[in-house]
């Protein structure tokens, strides 16, 4: 039995011994416990704490008592004033919440936003696991993780779209599709083997999305899958994102006079079908096929079509404008017009987002018509040299996209040096390749580095030696 404590009893500081171990039999390390610890230590009345922390002394009182769970601002609060680090009693309330009946969403929404601030993932993941047994919070939490997604949260948005997804019960729901998205996205990491499979998982629920989602959901999981050289299923991806925005776009402009939905996708909508376009005339340029690439890239030049004008609208349009421009002469250089390849690096001068991807096929060109691209690989060494350090993105280029051309861009640098006589330059750029390789665990990469390493073997330093040994060391402990 609990002896309960008034106000009275706060002011004058008196707590008794039997209420003392009464709370240390019934919550052994529990909060309270520590906070009654705290008070002794320090010599100072309860009364007295309540004033320093600002907490209620009502609170404070039924708190101490066992009649209430104290609210997560007034554990803050005392943690703060015993000088302790944030969180540090957060793994002992969810015990407390846990057994707590009157427990519900709005004593549990403030405790995950602060565990989501501090990044406490364990103690959420112990409170969504309470709240999934009872279906009805599934909507609650899923507009939480939502919220926590459009914030940046990415690690305990993630965390709640799993289990989300796992609790609900209607397979066909567009919630459950949703986390399907969210999942896919915020898991996409360097290990293209993984993100495969990522891919594999979520794309069945695109159909589930709303329109709103779905042609972001295209265009990622087609980007991805050029990222893995699936170029049939990057091909079938952008067509289809293609149709979808042409359906969507023609409803959108039939519907004169009527009130059109305040919801869309992120992008304006002409510009879904322009990308398809760009994506469809990329997967021509890397099978080789460019009549077909060209007609593509007519197809986002002509701009005849659209109704849009504005800022927005004139500078999405100027974009593909200046892809065409920069793809105009790549195609030309790619069929053979090699005294273009300088006027289609200075074409991308100014944008240095497109520099790395528009040298990934100068070198690629070079190697096709033999062509000595030395004074442009020395102009961007810089550049190089700073994406083989950091592998940072580039603009609106997803790191996947990016880590896998520039894999195959070292290759092709190694052998461009190779071909050129001047092994012991290639065999610097054939190691990067495979230590990125590696990373992102693509086999293809791997055996392609090995063999041109194999190569240039007979010019291997002892330390280039060394670090071709710990890469393979690397790739055994992968396997």
């Amino acid at each position: 039995m609990i002896t309960y404590i008034d106000d009275k009893d706060i002011k004058n500081g008196f707590l008794s011994v039997e209420v003392k171990s009464s709370l240390e039999v019934i919550t052994q390390k529990s909060i309270r416990e520590e906070l009654l610890n705290y008070i002794e230590e320090n010599q100072m009345l309860v009364y007295h704490f309540a004033e320093i922390s600002g907490i209620n002394s009502g609170t404070l009182s039924r708190f101490i008592n066992g009649s209430q769970l104290i609210p997560i601002k007034a554990l803050d609060r005392m943690t703060y004033t015993m000088g302790l680090e944030e969180g540090t009693f957060y793994d002992l309330y969810v015990d407390e919440l846990l057994i707590d009946p009157s427990t519900d969403w709005r004593r549990l929404r403030p405790f995950l936003i602060r565990c989501s601030q501090l990044n406490k993932l364990t103690c959420i993941e112990k409170i969504v696991d309470l709240m999934l047994e009872k279906s009805y919070y599934i909507s609650s939490l899923f507009d939480f993780a939502e919220s926590l997604y459009e914030e940046g949260n990415t690690a305990a948005s993630l965390l709640i779209y799993k289990k989300v997804s796992e609790g609900e019960r209607y397979q066909h729901a567009e919630r459950l599709a949703v986390c399907q998205y969210r999942i896919f996205k915020l898991s996409l990491g360097d290990d293209q083997q993984h993100n495969y499979e990522l891919a594999l998982v979520f794309e069945p629920f695109v159909k589930r999305l709303s329109e709103s989602e779905q042609l972001d959901a295209l265009k990622d999981l087609a980007n991805l899958y050029l990222s893995l050289r699936l170029w049939e299923k990057a091909k079938e991806l952008s067509t289809e994102m293609g149709r979808l925005a042409r359906i969507q776009y023609e409803q959108k402009h039939k519907r004169t006079g009527k009130k059109v939905r305040a919801t869309g996708p992120k992008k304006m909508l002409f510009g879904y079908i322009l990308y398809s376009h760009v994506l469809l005339g990329t997967v021509a340029d890397e099978t080789g096929q460019y009549n077909e690439a060209f007609y593509h890239l007519e197809k986002y030049v002509d701009h005849s079509w659209i109704v849009e004008s504005g800022e927005i609208a004139e500078q999405t349009k100027q974009q593909f404008l200046v892809w065409a421009t920069a793809n105009r002469l790549l195609y030309r250089v790619m069929t053979g017009e090699t005294d273009l390849i300088d006027a289609y690096v200075d074409s991308l001068a100014n944008n240095e987002d497109e520099i790395l991807l528009g040298l990934f096929k100068v070198v690629k060109a070079a190697l096709k018509y033999s062509y000595n691209i030395d004074h442009i690989l020395e102009r961007y060494h810089e550049m190089i040299q700073t994406q083989v350090n950091s592998q940072k993105r580039h603009g609106s280029y997803t790191s996947q996209l990016i880590n896998d051309r520039f894999v195959i861009f070292l290759a092709d640098i190694a052998e461009y040096y190779n071909n050129s006589l001047r092994p012991e330059i290639g065999i610097i750029f054939v190691l990067e390749s495979l230590a990125i390789s590696a990373k992102i665990n693509n086999d293809a990469y791997l055996v392609r580095s090995f063999c041109l390493f194999e190569k240039m073997r007979h010019v291997a330093l002892h330390s280039q030696l060394d670090k071709y040994q710990e890469i393979l060391r690397e790739v055994e402990l992968g396997i």
